[in-house]
């Protein structure tokens, strides 16, 4: 059986220069968080590996706000506006855009 340190990585096989094949492994590399309505970077989001965010308290892992490390703060701010604006009446929940109907769908009235 496979040791559990090896088995998440991925597997390479390299030529060295004795002639021998070689086998390196190399976790794959993590992706940067990104915005789930505009794809934009996420600040304030940790590039790290998942065992290492892990051993982090809550607040150093995402911002500590209402779609914190989902939303960018322009995301944030027009989902916000299209809330206020279908509470008073001005907008219907049909007129708000897809990719921000699903999230004002989260918020609770």
């Amino acid at each position: 059986m496979v040791d559990r340190q090896t088995r998440v990585k991925k597997k390479r096989f390299r030529r060295t220069p004795g002639g021998r094949t070689a086998v390196h492994y190399s976790r794959d590399k993590i992706t940067k968080a990104e915005c789930a309505d505009t794809g934009e970077r996420l600040h304030g989001m940790g590039n790290q590996f998942r065992s290492s965010i892990r051993k982090k308290s809550k607040t150093e892992k995402r911002p500590n706000v209402k779609f914190g490390g989902i939303l960018s703060s322009p995301a944030r701010k027009e989902l916000w506006e299209n809330h206020a604006l279908v509470l008073i009446g001005k907008k219907k929940i049909g007129e708000v855009p897809v990719k921000t109907r699903k999230f004002l769908e989260q918020v609770k009235q």
